[in-house]
């Protein structure tokens, strides 16, 4: 059967894309100008650091937990970054990452695990990385895109969201904790 107004079923469609859309979009940088404790990636990622998280599947399932240990050697440049992963179900990862600071908002990086320049953003008390990862899986690399959302708190602690997706369909998420 078809509609007697095609018009208004495609303007509905659009609407519930719009819609679904803005309530499935992630927080930038940029929305946390302004926002109090600022937030200096580079000072905050100089020396030793730990982190716990968690790892989400699709439908929020936790598929597993994970502690990690920093240390963050600045250069004249930016930052040497080294974190490593042990993760509950036995795996351990090691990742390098070599940051430049490019202005007083803009980062640009590479892991040692990566694919091309990740891309970074501080404002207020929040940083945005954008990066993408050779993951390995039954052997071989997958690429893997990150979006990761980072807000300073007044006591220190640093909360980081992650997405991570493929072809645009989202895989997971990874909620973490930072300290000092």
């Amino acid at each position: 059967m078809t509609s007697m107004f095609p018009a208004l079923d495609r303007l509905a469609l659009g609407l519930c894309l719009c819609l679904t859309l803005a309530c499935c979009s992630v927080p930038h940088a940029r929305d946390f100008a302004g926002k109090k404790p600022p937030l200096d990636p580079k000072a905050y990622f100089t020396g030793h650091l730990s982190s716990q998280g968690t790892v989400k599947g699709p439908g929020g399932r936790v598929q597993d937990h994970f502690t990690t240990r920093l240390h963050g050697v600045p250069n004249r440049r930016g930052l040497l970054l080294i974190q490593d992963f042990d993760f509950q179900s036995g795996r351990k990862v090691h990742r390098v990452w070599d940051i430049r600071v490019v202005d007083e908002h803009h980062f640009e990086g590479h892991a040692s695990d990566g694919v091309g320049i990740a891309h970074g953003e501080a404002w207020g008390n929040a940083f945005e990385w954008n990066y993408t990862l050779a993951v390995p899986v039954k052997g071989h690399p997958v690429k893997v895109h990150f979006h990761q959302i980072m807000e300073l708190q007044p006591d220190g602690l640093l909360y980081n969201r992650v997405q991570f997706r493929k072809f645009g369909l989202r895989l997971g998420t990874v909620l973490e904790t930072f300290r000092k």
